[in-house]
């Protein structure tokens, strides 16, 4: 009789360890992904903020004093001086001028 409950228990032990695990595994993948998406989200965000900043510097260059530009919430300046693109207060890309 007791052979028969220590089996049971071995199998039921065996069964939340592995559970255990494939919960462990399903949190980290869940994490992981969340992170992978806010990585894209920042990388989109300075690339479209670079392409502000160029297109703005490309502007001053054909002989503007100054450019403002928006897209996509975030904002860009452009001098003679220098140029830069922000959202908010945040400055996500800045380059000095002359």
């Amino acid at each position: 009789m007791f052979k028969r409950l220590r089996c049971g228990a071995f199998l039921l032990a065996e069964q939340l360890v592995a559970l255990t695990i494939l919960g462990v595994v399903v949190a980290s993948l869940v994490v992981v992904t969340e992170q992978v998406g806010v990585k894209r989200r920042q990388l989109e965000q300075n690339l479209v903020a670079s392409r502000l900043v160029k297109e703005a510097t490309d502007q001053i260059a054909l002989g503007k004093d100054q450019v403002a530009l928006s897209r996509q919430g975030v904002r860009a300046q452009a001098t003679r001086q220098g140029a830069r693109a922000f959202i908010g207060n945040k400055t996500l890309v800045e380059i000095k001028g002359e």
